[in-house]
């Protein structure tokens, strides 16, 4: 039951990492051309501040999203006991 459990989670947190990853494979210009992504763009400069709040709620979303999924998936497997 563990090994399946785990295998759920990794297969979710994979699922979510394509979500973050999404807008590199999406980006556009205003000609429609595919323009390439820049890593560095992501993060902010020394004087931009930093977006924490948003940061903490999407790690929280996460989280309970994998845990969730995590125990629903491993209880789909739990065997009933026979009366």
């Amino acid at each position: 039951m563990k090994t399946i459990a785990r295998i759920a989670t990794t297969a979710v947190v994979a699922l979510a990492s394509l979500f973050v990853a999404s807008p590199a494979f999406a980006a556009e210009d205003e000609h429609g051309a595919v323009e390439r992504y820049n890593p560095a763009e992501a993060f902010s400069t020394a004087g931009d501040p930093l977006q924490i709040g948003a940061i903490i709620i999407v790690g929280i979303v996460l989280l309970a999203l994998v845990l969730i999924l995590a125990q629903w998936i491993g209880s789909a497997f739990n065997k009933k006991p026979r009366s």
